[in-house]
């Protein structure tokens, strides 16, 4: 039953008057559980197919509607002997599909929460990990943030409570503030665009730990400690006219690096690898749907250039 509908039914009920109704309200006030405001809402993928292409091996899985993914079990990431974990995700993958609006609504940002059973496991971390007092902050103006894996904005585009599901720590890994307000923001923008010129894109991103061993964490005394990643990948994929063989343009980006800051954004294409050289780094293995022989036709080929947008493609968030 409806909180509410249970508080009018016992007042109705026992009709108290006076100081007394006061205290009844306050009393049954005490029992009704505070709606958790930070929940997983239901998401319609509708036409997305988030799974269009796939990433092996696969760990802790969750479908969240407006993405999919694989976050860090307690394994041995490392080979060490010893049972450990990340508490990030190990990619996460989507597919972003053309609007045919001006500009995307959007959410008021909400509080970012977590899978409560595998914070349990110490899998996954509480937001306390992420969070630093601001005089720390002020000291440290470049220190780390939840960086999203699946943009809020692109992700938008299939509706708000798509938009609010981003903000499970599921889709975070800690990243440097310069460069996720800087260059990878500014990949989002143009994976965005890409999925206008052509119709759809899909995504795949996750951070890069060389040899995995996490060279930091982030969280302090009992908080769950969250990897570092030395770089982050992202994976772009749209279908070529005629073929079954996807056009694929890959990144690796490093965490910190020159011009991070600079205005204009520097170009994605500085960052341009092989798929092949983002499987070597991470152990992941990319369109597994797809034959070794066809995985062989594109994914050890670095693009060239990245494709090209125009103007009109640039979808933003609507103004107030």
């Amino acid at each position: 039953m409806n909180a509410w509908l249970l508080l009018v039914t016992a007042y109705l009920i026992f009709r108290p008057s006076g100081a007394s109704a006061i205290s009844f309200v306050l009393a049954i006030l005490l029992f009704i559980p505070a709606a958790d405001a930070r929940e997983l809402k239901e998401v319609d993928w509708g036409k997305h197919r988030h799974d269009r292409f796939d990433i092996e091996p696969k760990e802790v899985m969750r479908d969240y509607g407006s993405f999919i993914v694989s976050f860090d079990s307690a394994d041995d990431d490392n080979g060490d002997g010893t049972a450990d974990s990340w508490a990030i995700p190990v990619w996460v993958m989507h597919e972003v599909r053309r609007v045919t609006v001006p500009c995307i609504k959007t959410i008021r940002r909400p509080k970012w929460f977590t899978d409560k059973g595998l914070a349990q496991q110490r899998i996954a971390p509480y937001d306390a990990t992420y969070q630093y007092s601001r005089k720390w902050r002020d000291n440290h103006p470049d220190w780390y943030e939840r960086g999203h894996l699946a943009s809020k904005l692109l992700v938008e585009r299939m509706g708000p409570e798509a938009a609010w599901n981003t903000f499970t720590l599921l889709n975070a890994v800690p990243q440097r503030r310069n460069f996720n307000k800087g260059p990878w923001f500014y990949l989002e923008i143009m994976t965005g665009a890409w999925a206008q010129r052509y119709g759809w894109v899909w995504i795949a991103a996750g951070p890069i730990i060389v040899d995995g061993k996490p060279s930091g964490h982030i969280g302090q005394g009992s908080e769950i400690p969250a990897a570092i990643p030395d770089a982050l990948f992202k994976i772009v994929a749209r279908q070529a006219s005629g073929t079954d063989i996807p056009e694929v343009l890959a990144f690796i980006y490093p965490q910190v690096g020159p011009g991070y800051t600079a205005n204009p954004p520097i170009s994605p294409s500085r960052f341009l690898v092989s798929v092949s050289e983002v499987e070597q780094l991470t152990g992941l293995n990319f369109f597994s749907k797809l034959t070794p022989d066809q995985q062989s036709k594109f994914e050890s080929t670095v693009a060239t250039a990245l494709w090209p947008v125009e103007k009109e493609d640039y979808i933003e968030a609507c103004r107030p």
